[in-house]
């Protein structure tokens, strides 16, 4: 709800004149943490993370070395399993319950890493409290893409394997990375990670699909359909099991899926090192992973770091043009329609030419039609305060969500 300050330049029909220097104040404001939360929450998909389902004992089994006599023993269950247990002969059913023993014994031991509420919350405000310091003090949006620094408690940077950076304690506190780290930039950060994520495994096309959707604003077609799933075509002929780079390598093979997938599988490959709960890894299945590609435009890199470097250095309009859409789209509460393009695109140019400040985001939102016309709709169809009450004497609504869960 708009404070008495507002209503009170509402009601003099002075807040029109006074709109950006409302809206830093509000930014100053502790509410204004509502809509940190709800505008990160929708854009980002942060809301995500505390019910995304990760089972952490098969992500983390993906990391271990080789076991020969574990995958032999996994086969002999499925076979000795998919019985009828009346039809196997003593030493079959001898041989069942062994390994049985032997799986129970193994899902018994501590994990050394889970996804517990702890984390998940803190992974959260990781992000919320990235995009507040961003827009508070009006830093440059790139910074969504790539930065120097992250925040972190003791139980997330322990998480990460960041132990050496001297965090201790709860609260979340802004931390300083080390030169050459492949964190910084929310592509790195727990809670786009693990929402883009399988409930077992990392999902490139997941990654891929959030870069394109979220950040350069060209979300792919939907999947033509009878397409098998990537579990279905993971083994090679042999038998073994194909890594996921070599599974997405032949779905591109089918022209079909080759045009989309081109588009997302190097950008959700390039962030392969991190597992599905936000984890530095070097390996899957015994294999060096392998980050490196080109993207469809014809830039390449060899990892997440590079890729940062090329989206900051090379895809900046695309980036500010969708924040500038998934902003106006939360402010007026509804999908951006193509009587806003030229609005959009006014506003996409002008925080380009202002390096990416979000106060030129902000005013931009606020001063726009579509946004001014929007707040007249809603003061018609309500009972006004005051004659001189303006429609733009709503602005503190940014602070709420304005889209369905």
């Amino acid at each position: 709800m708009p404070d008495d300050e507002l209503l009170k330049l509402a009601e003099s029909g002075k807040l029109r004149g006074e709109l950006r220097s409302q809206t830093d104040r509000m930014l100053r404001d502790r509410k204004s943490e509502a809509f940190f939360r709800n505008f990160t929450g929708q854009w980002l998909q942060t809301r995500d993370i505390e019910t995304v389902i990760v089972d952490a004992r098969q992500v983390l089994q993906r990391e271990a070395p080789p076991d020969p006599d574990g995958e032999r023993r996994r086969r002999r269950f499925r076979e000795l399993r998919d019985r009828v247990y009346e039809t196997l002969n003593e030493e079959e059913k001898k041989e069942l319950d062994e390994i049985r023993a032997v799986f129970g014994q193994r899902f018994r031991q501590p994990l050394r890493a889970e996804l517990t509420g702890e984390i998940r919350r803190a992974m959260r405000l990781e992000t919320e409290k990235t995009i507040e310091r961003i827009f508070r003090e009006d830093r440059s949006l790139l910074e969504v893409l790539d930065s120097n620094y992250t925040y972190l408690n003791e139980a997330l940077a322990r998480h990460y394997g960041l132990t050496n950076l001297g965090v201790k304690g709860g609260e979340m506190r802004l931390v300083e990375l080390p030169e050459g780290t492949p964190r910084g930039g929310v592509l790195t950060q727990g809670s786009v990670l693990a929402v883009t994520s399988n409930p077992t495994r990392t999902s490139p096309v997941k990654r891929g699909v959030f870069v394109l959707e979220n950040l350069l604003g060209t979300p792919p077609a939907p999947p033509p359909p009878d397409i098998p799933p990537l579990e279905e075509s993971s083994r090679g002929g042999s038998g073994s099991p194909l890594s996921l780079r070599q599974t997405l390598t032949l779905h591109r093979e089918q022209p079909l899926c080759a045009s989309c997938h081109n588009r997302m599988d190097p950008l959700g490959l390039a962030m392969e090192n991190f597992n599905a709960m936000g984890m530095w890894r070097e390996q899957e299945r015994g294999q060096a992973l392998d980050a490196s590609g080109t993207l469809i435009t014809g830039e390449s890199f060899t990892n997440v770091l590079e890729l940062k470097r090329v989206l900051v250095q090379g895809r900046s309009p695309e980036f500010f043009h969708t924040v500038a859409e998934k902003l106006l789209t939360y402010a007026l509460g509804r999908g951006v329609e193509h009587t806003d393009t030229a609005t959009l695109d006014l506003i996409a140019g002008k925080l380009k030419a202002a390096g990416g400040k979000p106060s030129v985001l902000l005013s931009e939102v606020i001063d726009s039609a579509p946004f001014q016309r929007s707040r007249a709709t809603s003061a018609s169809t309500a009972q006004p305060r005051s004659a001189s009450l303006t429609p733009v004497s709503l602005p503190a609504d940014l602070t709420k969500p304005r889209l369905s869960p």
